[in-house]
């Protein structure tokens, strides 16, 4: 199976990983901003997407979640899309977003650094950053029929652009990534190259992806540790 490397975004977090466990890990003293639990996910990209309690963003995920699929406003926003089919959906609500809600950013706005709107507040003020419209656009596709539980909210890095944040959507098995270009949604297996996730937020939880090592590297690294220490 091969050893499992969460990489910088555990050690950024403070967290002790054991994915193998029944029971969430123990939390370094610092104080947890995520721990590892035990539950399937969103495994995209040659990740595994291990659950976890991300408490840092217990509060923006309840604001981003609540449910806002009956919203007069969304409800207009998506009407023209009800009979399309489901690909078409996706790239219906990226354009309508796109055209409805301008980009601003949060200290702006809000006067803080980072804060998820609700759906319903975005669309009142027209304006926001890219959680704030993956947001909407999450919430309208639920609207237009989609389930829920394909629908994720996707923290990562783009090779060039730095960290991101992404609408991932589920289809037959299938993810594809509405970015905050408003472009087309695209395939992610062909965006790979570009970009890696990092953390995903969805109906079921929350979510930390990571790589397999492979187990002759695993063995090779700890022989070559053991070694430099004699």
């Amino acid at each position: 199976m091969g050893r499992i490397l969460l990489g910088a975004l555990c050690a950024a977090a403070a967290v002790t990983c054991s994915p193998a466990a029944a029971e969430p890990a123990p939390v370094a003293s610092a104080g947890p901003a995520i721990i590892v639990t035990a539950n399937a996910g969103p495994n995209m990209l040659g990740t595994i997407a291990l659950p976890i309690r991300a408490a840092r963003f217990a509060e923006s995920w309840a604001r981003a979640s609540a449910d806002a699929t009956r919203s007069p406003e969304l409800q207009r926003m998506i009407a023209p899309g009800r009979a399309m089919g489901r690909l078409q959906k996706v790239n219906f609500v990226q354009a309508a977003v796109h055209a409805r809600v301008r980009w601003m950013s949060d200290a702006t706005q809000w006067g803080q650094h980072d804060y998820w709107a609700t759906a319903e507040q975005t669309l009142a003020k027209g304006a926001g950053d890219m959680e704030d419209r993956a947001i909407v656009k999450m919430q309208a596709l639920r609207a237009l029929g989609f389930d829920h539980r394909d629908l994720f909210l996707t923290l990562g890095r783009d090779r060039v652009g730095g960290p991101i944040t992404v609408l991932m959507v589920r289809i037959d098995d299938r993810y594809f990534m509405v970015d905050d270009t408003g472009g087309p949604a695209t395939l992610l297996d062909r965006r790979g190259f570009e970009f890696q996730p990092q953390l995903s937020f969805g109906s079921a939880g929350s979510w930390i992806h990571a790589r397999k090592i492979p187990a002759k590297r695993t063995a090779a690294a700890i022989s070559a540790a053991s070694a430099s220490r004699n």
